[in-house]
C-alpha cells in the first residue's frame, strides 16, 4: 500500500512519505494548481498497482507559481518551500484513486485464507501425534482416554491399554489337586496386582511345572480368557492400583510335578 494526499483545489493526488509530511507539519503546495493545504487532512492509502506516474519534490518559493509541473512541495511556516533530499523514498507520485472500494479487503482476505490453512495444518499435526502416541497419552493423562477412543472410532483405530510389565506382580499363588472329586485335575489360584496409576492390559501367564529336582517338566502360556473367573471375563483391563483373583484348572494326570513357577508377560 502507498500513502497519497489529495489536493482539495484541483483533485490531483500525490504519493507522499509520512516522514516528509511530519518534518514540515504537513503543509504542502500542489504543483498543479499551486494551492497550499495540509497533506495530513487528505491522506489516503491506495494499492501500489494503481500508481501510474511519479514526480520528484522540488524546492520553490510559494510566491512563484509553476504551472507546468505537477510537483508537490513541502513548505515551512516562513512561506518558502524547502529543498528535500532527492531520494526514491521522497518522491511524490500522481495516482488515480482505485475505482474498486474493496481493493483494500484483498490482503485481509488472503491473511484469513492463510490463517485458516495454518489452523487446518495444526489440527492435522495434532491428529497425527494423537494417533501415533495414543497409548502413551493415556499413561500421562488417563482422563483423556474417552476422547482418544472417540477419535479412533472416527478413523477406525483402537486405543490399546498400556503394557508395563514391571508394574504388574503376582501377590500370592497356590497349586492344589482335588483328590476326592477330580484327582487328575490341578487347580492353580493366584492374585495379580496392578501397581501402576493407570489401567493396564491383562498379561499372559506362563505356568512352569517342576519335578523333584527343580527341573522343568512342562511349560504353558495362558491368556486372560483362560485364567479370569467367569464374572471377570468381560473385563478388558486391570484397574489402576487394584488386584484381581485368577484361577486355572488343567489336567496333570500324566505329570509328576512337585513344584511350579508363574511368570507374567506380554506377547
Amino acid at each position: 500500500m502507498a500513502l497519497v494526499t489529495l489536493c482539495p483545489g484541483c483533485g490531483t493526488t500525490f504519493r507522499v512519505n509520512s516522514a516528509q509530511l511530519q518534518a514540515y507539519g504537513g503543509e504542502v503546495r500542489c504543483g498543479h494548481c499551486q494551492r497550499i493545504f495540509n497533506g495530513f487532512a487528505t491522506l489516503i492509502t491506495v494499492n501500489e498497482s494503481s500508481i501510474e506516474s511519479t514526480s520528484q519534490l522540488q524546492s520553490q518559493p510559494i510566491s512563484e507559481p509553476q504551472a507546468s509541473t505537477e510537483d508537490l512541495a513541502v513548505i515551512t511556516n516562513s512561506g518558502n518551500a524547502m529543498d528535500l533530499p532527492v531520494s526514491p523514498d521522497w518522491n511524490l507520485e500522481t495516482t488515480e484513486a482505485s475505482d474498486n472500494p474493496f481493493d483494500d479487503d484483498k490482503p485481509a482476505e488472503q491473511a484469513r485464507g492463510w490463517g485458516l490453512a495454518n489452523v487446518l495444518l495444526l489440527l492435522l499435526l495434532i491428529g497425527q501425534i494423537a494417533y501415533a502416541y495414543r497409548t502413551e497419552l493415556t499413561i500421562i493423562s488417563p482422563e483423556i482416554r474417552p476422547y482418544l477412543e472417540r477419535y479412533c472410532a472416527f478413523i477406525a483405530c483402537t486405543v490399546p491399554y498400556p503394557q508395563d510389565i514391571k508394574r504388574l506382580g503376582i501377590e500370592s499363588s497356590d497349586l492344589q489337586k482335588n483328590l476326592t472329586r477330580q484327582p487328575e485335575v490341578t487347580t492353580m489360584r493366584a492374585i495379580i496386582s496392578n501397581h501402576a496409576p493407570f489401567p493396564q492390559a491383562f498379561p499372559a501367564l506362563q505356568l512352569i511345572l517342576l519335578d523333584v529336582h527343580d527341573q522343568i517338566i512342562t511349560s504353558r502360556i495362558f491368556t486372560a480368557q483362560d485364567y479370569l473367573l467367569d464374572q471377570d471375563k468381560a473385563l478388558q483391563f486391570i484397574e489402576p492400583r487394584r488386584e484381581i483373583e485368577i484361577r486355572l484348572d488343567f489336567d496333570s494326570s500324566q505329570l509328576n510335578a512337585l513344584g511350579y513357577r508363574l511368570q507374567l508377560l506380554y506377547l
